[in-house]
């Protein structure tokens, strides 16, 4: 299979099968980010990606994920990889859980934005956002609950120069915008509905710009901010890489 990064890397950039179908301009913004801190890694063509499994998961097929996690194991290994960094939160922790579903995996895990914050702790020189814009920091489902990552998006922003907002729910008691759990497929209803009463909490707060490190979370709330028809004067909703990529003067997708 071909490969597309820097030199002869044994780190894969996992962006999964979300991100991949609905967010492409999100990952190649990522790929640019990983470039431009001269983090060494590989990454897949499009038409080869794997499955972490966290799909199968999520509906309940658990012989079909030991499965998946069984072929994805020989695979990584053949390939002769020891680390893989993803953008997305279910990515994460599903393969941070193959450790309890396939015997010797040996792997290490790591999302995307702590592998970012550690790169750019090396360097304090990196551009900031001067002005201290406030921006509201959301903690989605998967990455604060299941793979719990909440200090590490904050202190990244902090970095890049934002001042935070809490919302009234943080960290693992964070409030669901109804994109987990296949839910957005099983009762698109129900989903949309739990997006818009997150939303409309947001205006009452007086929330204004709002951040999310999350694939599914942002796009989720994209269709319920269109939906509601609310522009990004009112709310502007960003995907954590925007920002990164203004502080890092690459050119967004």
């Amino acid at each position: 299979m071909a490969f597309l990064g820097l030199g002869k890397s044994d780190n894969l950039y996992f962006p999964g099968c979300y991100s991949s179908a609905f967010l492409e301009k999100k990952v190649e913004q990522y790929r640019k980010i990983l470039k431009k801190l001269k983090i060494d890694f590989k990454i897949q063509k499009q038409s080869d990606f794997r499955c972490c499994g966290g799909f199968l998961d999520e509906a309940g097929y658990d012989k079909q994920l030991r499965k998946t996690a069984r072929e994805n194991q020989e695979y990584f290994e053949k390939k002769g990889f020891k680390k893989i960094i993803t953008n997305c939160p279910l990515c994460c922790s599903m393969l941070k859980n193959y450790k309890e579903i396939v015997p010797n995996w040996n792997l290490e895990v790591e999302h995307i934005l702590v592998t970012i914050l550690n790169k750019l702790k090396e360097n304090l020189d990196t551009p900031k956002n001067y002005f201290s814009e406030p921006v509201a920091y959301y903690d989605s489902c998967y990455l604060a609950r299941y793979a719990g990552i909440t200090e590490q998006p904050r202190e990244l922003l902090n970095m890049l120069g934002y001042r935070i907002i809490d919302l009234p729910n943080m960290n693992e008691e964070t409030l669901c915008c109804g994109s987990c759990g296949n839910l957005p497929a099983t009762n698109k209803e129900l989903s949309m509905k739990i997006a818009k009463d997150f939303i409309r909490m947001l205006q009452r707060k007086g929330i204004k710009k709002i951040v999310t490190g999350d694939s599914r979370d942002f796009k989720h709330l994209s269709e319920a901010l269109l939906s509601l028809n609310i522009s990004d004067n009112e709310i502007n909703l960003v995907e954590i890489s925007d920002l990164i990529c203004d502080s890092l003067n690459i050119r967004k997708e």
